[in-house]
Formats: C-alpha cells, sequence, structure tokens
C-alpha cells in the first residue's frame, strides 16, 4: 500500500517518530534560509570565506573534508570535491575514484575514532532529492546500535553526545593517518 506522506500514518501529525527524532540539531535557522550571502557555501568553505562557518579538517587539489556543522551524529563529515561540481557524472574518473576512495578512508578513520555500529553513506543531488546545496558531497554518518535513548522519545529531543569542537579536534588529530596513502 503506498501513501502520499500527507496520507502516511508516519507523518500523520506533529508528533511523529520522524518529525522530533530525525533531525539535525540546530539547523532550522538554516533551512529558513539564514545563509551567509554567497552562491555557493562549499566553494565559501574552499576558499576560507570569512562569512562562512567552516569545520573543514582536511583540502587538497582534488577535494575536501568538512565536519557536518548541523550532524545526525558525532563524527558526521562530508567529503566534497573542491571543483564547483552540480552532477556526479561531471566528476571526471580521477575525481570519482579519488573522491570514492577517500570515503572508505574515513569510513576506516571514524570506525577508529568512534566504534559506531554501521555507517549511512549517501549523496542527495537535487532540490527534490533533498539537496539543499548544489554542489555535490558525499555524507558520512556514523550509526550506533543504540541512538535514541528515553530524552529522546519521551522529550522530543535529541541529545548529542559529544560536541562537534570535539569531534573536530578528534577527527583533525587523527585524518593525516588516513589522507596520506596511495589508490
Amino acid at each position: 500500500m503506498e501513501f502520499s506522506r500527507k496520507e502516511s500514518p508516519l507523518f500523520e501529525n506533529e508528533k511523529s517518530l520522524f518529525s522530533h527524532n530525525l533531525l539535525a540539531v540546530g539547523k532550522l535557522d538554516y533551512a529558513k534560509g539564514d545563509r551567509p550571502n554567497i552562491n555557493c557555501i562549499f566553494c565559501g568553505v574552499r576558499d576560507n570565506h570569512p562569512a562562512v562557518t567552516s569545520l573543514k579538517v582536511y583540502q587538497d587539489e582534488v577535494l575536501m573534508i568538512c565536519l557536518n556543522l548541523y550532524p545526525y551524529n558525532p563524527g558526521h563529515l562530508m567529503v566534497i570535491p573542491t571543483r564547483h561540481v552540480e552532477k556526479f557524472e561531471n566528476l571526471s574518473k580521477k575525481e570519482r575514484d579519488y573522491l570514492f576512495w577517500m570515503v572508505i578512508q574515513m569510513q576506516k578513520m571514524l570506525q577508529d575514532i568512534f566504534n559506531p555500529s554501521g555507517f549511512n553513506v549517501g549523496y542527495n543531488q537535487g532540490n527534490y532529492a533533498g539537496a539543499s546545496i548544489k554542489h555535490i558531497h558525499v555524507h558520512i554518518v556514523p550509526r550506533y546500535k543504540e541512538e535514541l535513548g528515553f530524552i529522546d522519545i519521551i522529550g522530543t529531543t535529541k541529545v548529542i553526545v559529544e560536541p562537534v569542537s570535539a569531534v573536530f579536534t578528534k577527527v583533525k588529530e587523527n585524518i593525516s593517518k588516513y589522507t596520506n596513502q596511495n589508490l
């Protein structure tokens, strides 16, 4: 049986599990359009634009790696081509190979640092697919066996167990072990 979002029992009211527990802390203002006035956030990160908050932990001539400013979990990071590209099909073979090799390296690093139970790895291409930034990027979200707890469900709040600043420090201290390897 198929439902539209409006008809689906999962979204039948404001107190659904999805509307209150699958969230990125602090992202509401961003989602409403409270963003720096520049063409591309990721190009701003790449270029160290002063209006952009950057959690960049690595950059070379092909890609950069940033923690997500609005993480779903500690360690949520993104692998982003340094060249502004809006579709994965427009990456060169070298860019594609290196990007996905780096995704694997970042999973290894996050496994060593945070010991998650698994990962969500994915990308959204296009507005209607959930992409809020046109510059393509790959999300890597560490997942944990028992993510939702009592406070998350009863209090309709998600507790992030580690602040982004602590995650940034851990990743920055470890990233060179995973990025300085040959393909």
